[in-house]
């Protein structure tokens, strides 16, 4: 009986345990359950928003990651706006006032170079579009993920992406845009504000006096004559526009004004907002045609007010007023005219004509600067943006809102007539101005994707049916997205600029020269004066420089005359035609490609010391003599030169023209670098030399990526410029060279090796190379051409060894060496390229035929398999046939 009982009460207290844990873990259930459903509620109300600011700042990253890291071109808007927003001076026609000031706002706040800091102006803007771009797609459709799709293809889409990271008004302009579609949207859900109509009846009247003239007292002042003809012209007034009756008297909503004030604060940026317009008034009268109506314009009268107020209150005049406001910004224009525009032309176009930018109609004629430009390439100019599928996803969402007329007619009129604009404007950038049509297409987009989904839609009875709708769907949503992605992979090397220190360099390099202090005018295109300038006024390095903008030659040639009247040294950053007649030229730097155009420095008439760095007594050709010579390597970011300066002279002059060849070559003979131009950079051919003169020559050989350090030896060619054909040489000495440790960016290293692989062997990798020519039969003793450029990824004593072999029906070795050749792995720092070229010969007795040239990296006798990311690679690597 006792274990009975006991039993009892030990299972009593174990089931009132479990029965206690088990109302615990219910209690924590429902608790959990009620998190879940407010988790989801809030991210039902404020998920969108969430998604808006998530797309924008995923677009800025991406900006920020490609964003020019300065001056990104040179003959370019981008160069000039930020001089001109750190300056506070006048941006060419129409001004820009509102963006100079954000500009000047995002310099002081940021503390980063003052090209760097506009340049992240547009970033930030290009992200509040994509935002902007979110939320107006997200109205339209049903499901997030299209308006996910809408975002993505504008972010990536090449010109959006492209102005996006450089200073550049386009992004801002787009968010002008989109912040206007957005707000005409969510003043479209209450386009007029509730009225009390039964207000008056509990308000003081007062005794109305005239609409046009002040109070009673003012007006006892004023002359009879006046007052009559005031009173007179009230009446005819209310003739042709009587009072609204109380009952029928409308207001607008308070957002009306709010659409205006910001339309008219995007006119003080860019002036095609205009285009705009003609759309937001469709959508405003197909949405509530009664704003335009004198009751919503006039809005309830107020007899309890004073005229004057009463005039002011009017709603059209606050609109007049909201719209007008902004517009002050453009007094910016006149408060700054003692700075002035950069190329000093406002001082002479005046207000008027700078605001209107009257002398840029010739662009909707015949600009010769224009491209001509036919159909296929608008189409194509599309395509690029969103591809295929993107835009049959836009064909399919235009055809979607036909049964939203509303939508329809708001972003296809807005399409048009940007569109119309962009064909009709004749400028040789015009891909810029069709950025709000690629916006309206990225809407377009998600509501196509929007709607194929509703048309996909899983339905029906049939299990197959129902998968295949479904498989359909996932399908379309991977396209959709796979699409802009991919675009997006192709374009990342072309968009990225994080690395384009070029044109920043080159100007720093212009202003290092051995300029004479206080006396030196350097007289260059605008575009040229602009980098200086941003040098001089950014850094205060050589402010004493004098800069002369001349564009037209006959312009340069006076700017020289007067420069050198007034005893100055003078410098032209481009050959003049002409001047070589008059003036003897030396040439102070030699050539450098910027962004595919040749840039140099001359100094005119005679220079002060012309003794070279290294005497020599060589002579190339009868009749000409080598001075001397001076080296000067120099460096970029990732760029090296090896400045060339040579002194020439013929005593008995020249008779004809001739070019030369500037070449390094390595201890084995081959040419690793070079530089081809006429003497002084074109600017003062051989033939015009005078009998015994002394002319200064400079040469910028430019050192490849990955040369490695090591004793170079000098080699001069002396050829005939129309023939090619060789006068004579000359070997003036050697010169130890630090050699090009840079990676360039993938974009470099395309253009600079055939093929590019990034193959990892162990501590290396390859980056790519470029192979024998297959096109050029090579013989038996003929050395195969190979470059190999490399990389270290962390410092390594190991001793590998690459082989390189022939392979047609049978293996034909060819040579073994260690990988860098004469500069070995132990040598490498962490990071560095270098740039091997191996050995290689045909050997004698290879049979004629087709080979596949392959090579095969060993450590330690055993080959090292090679990777590409993690996908693997095998052993041998194939080079080329």
């Amino acid at each position: 009986m006792d274990l009975q009982i006991a039993w009892r009460v030990w299972s009593r207290g174990r089931n009132c345990g479990i029965m206690g844990r088990m109302g615990k873990g219910k209690v924590l259930a429902n608790r959990m359950a009620r998190l879940g459903r407010g988790l989801r509620r809030l991210w039902a109300r404020g998920g969108d928003p969430l998604l808006a600011v998530a797309c924008g700042l995923l677009a800025l990253a991406l900006y920020v990651r490609t964003l020019a890291p300065s001056v990104a071109a040179l003959f370019d808007d981008s160069l000039e706006f930020p001089l001109v927003a750190y300056r506070l001076a006048i941006a060419h026609p129409t001004g820009y006032p509102f963006y100079t000031l954000l500009g000047k706002l995002f310099i002081l706040s940021t503390g980063g170079n003052a090209a760097w800091s506009v340049n992240l102006l547009s970033a930030a803007a290009g992200a509040l579009t994509v935002g902007l771009v979110y939320a107006l797609a997200r109205r339209w459709t049903r499901r997030r993920w299209t308006a996910l799709l809408a975002a993505l293809a504008l972010a990536v889409s090449p010109v959006f992406w492209s102005q996006a990271v450089v200073a550049e008004v386009y992004t801002l302009h787009a968010a002008f845009v989109a912040g206007l579609l957005a707000l005409t949207l969510r003043w479209a859900r209450q386009p007029l504000a509730p009225v009390r109509p039964f207000a008056l009846l509990w308000t003081a009247p007062r005794r109305p006096g005239p609409l046009f003239l002040p109070g009673a007292g003012w007006g006892m002042r004023l002359p009879a004559a006046l007052r009559r003809a005031a009173h007179r012209l009230h009446a005819g007034y209310r003739r042709l526009f009587p009072p609204v009756p109380p009952r029928r008297r409308l207001r607008l909503h308070p957002l009306a004004y709010a659409l205006a004030a910001l339309l008219g604060l995007a006119l003080t940026h860019h002036r095609t907002t205009l285009l705009l317009v003609p759309a937001l008034l469709l959508f405003a009268f197909l949405t509530e045609r009664r704003v335009f109506s004198r009751a919503a314009l006039l809005g309830p009268e107020h007899p309890d007010r004073a005229p004057l107020r009463r005039l002011l209150g009017r709603p059209v005049v606050l609109l007049a007023l909201s719209l007008l406001l902004p517009l002050l910004l453009y007094l910016y224009l006149p408060l700054r005219a003692h700075v002035g525009s950069l190329d000093g032309a406002y001082a002479q176009w005046g207000f008027w004509r700078w605001v209107t930018a009257s002398g840029y109609r010739a662009f909707l004629g015949e600009n010769p600067l224009a491209r001509d430009l036919d159909a296929a390439f608008y189409a194509d100019l599309f395509r690029r943006q969103f591809g295929w599928v993107g835009l049959a996803l836009a064909l399919a969402g235009l055809i979607a809102l036909l049964r939203r007329p509303k939508i329809l007619a708001l972003t296809g009129l807005a399409f048009l007539t940007f569109t119309a604009f962009a064909l009709l404007y004749r400028v040789p950038d015009v891909e810029v101005f069709f950025i709000p049509a690629f916006l309206l297409t990225a809407l377009w987009i998600a509501v196509g994707l929007d709607e194929a989904l509703d048309r996909l839609r899983i339905r029906g009875r049939s299990l197959a049916v129902r998968r295949l709708l479904a498989v359909s769907r996932v399908l379309l949503v991977l396209l959709a997205f796979g699409q802009p992605l991919l675009l997006a992979a192709r374009q990342y090397p072309d968009r990225d600029l994080s690395r384009r220190w070029i044109v920043h360099d080159y100007g720093r390099y212009l202003l290092d020269q051995e300029l004479p202090y206080g006396r030196s005018t350097v007289i260059g295109l605008g575009g040229e004066m602009t980098l200086l300038e941003y040098w001089q006024d950014t850094t205060g390095w050589r402010a004493d420089v004098e800069t002369v903008r001349a564009d037209d030659e006959a312009a340069r040639r006076a700017a020289v005359d007067a420069a050198l009247a007034a005893g100055r040294a003078v410098f032209l950053t481009r050959p003049l035609p002409g001047l070589a007649e008059d003036q003897p030229l030396d040439a102070v730097t030699g050539i450098i490609d910027v962004l595919g155009s040749a840039e140099t420095l001359l100094r005119v008439g005679a220079t002060d010391d012309k003794a070279p760095p290294r005497p020599t007594d060589l002579e190339p050709i009868p009749g000409l003599r080598l001075l001397g010579y001076g080296l000067h390597p120099h460096a970029a970011h990732w760029q090296r030169w090896l400045r060339l300066r040579l002194w020439w002279q013929a005593p008995e002059g020249l008779g004809a023209p001739f070019k030369v060849s500037a070449r390094l070559v390595d201890a084995d003979g081959r040419v690793v670098a070079a530089a081809d131009a006429e003497p002084v950079a074109g600017a003062y051919p051989a033939d015009a030399w005078r009998p015994g003169e002394v002319v200064a020559d400079a040469y910028e050989i430019p050192l490849p990526a990955g040369l490695p350090p090591g004793d170079y030896r000098l080699r001069l060619i002396v050829y005939d410029p129309a023939t090619a054909a060789e006068l004579g040489r000359a070997e003036p000495g050697a010169v130890f060279l630090q050699g090009n440790p840079a990676r360039p960016p993938q974009r470099a290293l395309e253009a600079d090796l055939a093929r590019t692989l990034y193959a990892r062997f162990g501590p290396v990798e390859l980056l790519g190379w470029t192979p024998p020519d297959p096109a050029v039969a090579y013989h038996p003793g003929e050395a195969l051409p190979l470059t190999l450029l490399w990389q270290a990824h962390e410092p390594s004593d190991d001793d590998l060894r690459a082989a390189f072999w022939l392979e047609a029906v049978e293996k034909v070795p060819l040579a073994e060496e260690a990988v860098g050749g004469r500069f070995p792995l132990a040598r490498w720092q962490a990071g560095q390229a270098v740039r091997q070229l191996p050995l290689l010969t045909v050997p004698d007795d290879a049979p004629a035929g087709v080979y596949r040239l392959w090579m095969r990296v060993s450590r330690a006798g055993t080959p090292l398999p090679w990777s590409r990311g993690l996908l693997p690679g095998g052993s041998d690597l194939p080079l080329g046939t």
